[in-house]
């Protein structure tokens, strides 16, 4: 679970990390923040499943962070001193409210609450896997039931996803490609590129540089970069 931390009190920062650190393996933070403002500019590519975010902060407050923030597929676990927030920050779809100090057992029962809520958002993305091997793509008109096998590869732009099929056909989706990666890696997908997914069974050739690049079964060559080629080197060895 990738997440970041935006708090103006470097101690407060401090604190949370050290008890994610030593009970919460699973959430990796990314990133910490104590200007907010610093953090609204930088959030969206960042590909996150968490915020924890304080409320009081001076500049920006969280409600309006998360007001002017695009956060459609990220969860927002409020961390304040102050009770008489709880309201508004329900309001804007927090995910939780947890008070300073924080307790480190209202923590945990948290995050093991978001994690069951992700899995479940998982299981929903995928529609008919298994015998059919499909999976379920958002549109405007309602939902389109795709076969895994005829995806070449798919494309990130901001909170959409392109996905690029064998036909030539194209399928814009307002699914983020952060959501797909978590639920086509387990599927021959592996994630080469910020913004660009594959699908291994059409991989052709790879081609040696500082992250290089990846010819598919259509003839289309994808850069490959540096934070990723390792991914990709364990998946085809």
């Amino acid at each position: 679970m990738k997440a970041v931390i935006i708090d103006d009190e470097a101690a407060c920062i401090e604190s949370l990390l050290a008890k994610i650190e030593l009970f919460l393996p699973q959430v990796n933070i990314l990133k910490t923040y104590q200007v907010a403002q610093e953090a609204l500019t930088e959030i969206n590519k960042l590909d996150l499943d968490l915020i924890f975010l304080d409320i009081e902060m001076p500049g920006l407050d969280g409600i309006s962070f998360a007001q002017k923030a695009n956060l459609q597929n990220t969860e927002i676990i409020y961390t304040t001193a102050h009770q008489q927030y709880a309201i508004s920050a329900f309001r804007v779809s927090a995910f939780d409210f947890l008070l300073k100090p924080i307790d480190r057992h209202e923590l945990t029962a948290s995050i093991e609450r978001l994690c069951n809520k992700l899995k479940e958002k998982q299981q929903k993305g995928i529609k008919l896997h298994g015998k059919y091997n499909k999976i379920a793509v958002h549109s405007v008109k309602g939902l389109s039931f795709v076969s895994l096998n005829d995806i070449l590869w798919l494309e990130s732009d901001n909170n959409y996803t392109t996905l690029h099929l064998l036909s030539g056909a194209r399928m814009i989706t307002s699914r983020a490609i952060g959501e797909y990666e978590e639920i086509l890696t387990p599927l021959d997908f592996v994630r080469i590129h910020q913004s660009i997914m594959i699908n291994l069974q059409y991989l052709q050739e790879y081609v040696k540089g500082e992250g290089g690049s990846v010819i598919l079964a259509n003839g289309r060559e994808l850069e490959v970069s540096r934070r990723r080629k390792a991914d990709l080197m364990a998946f085809i060895g």
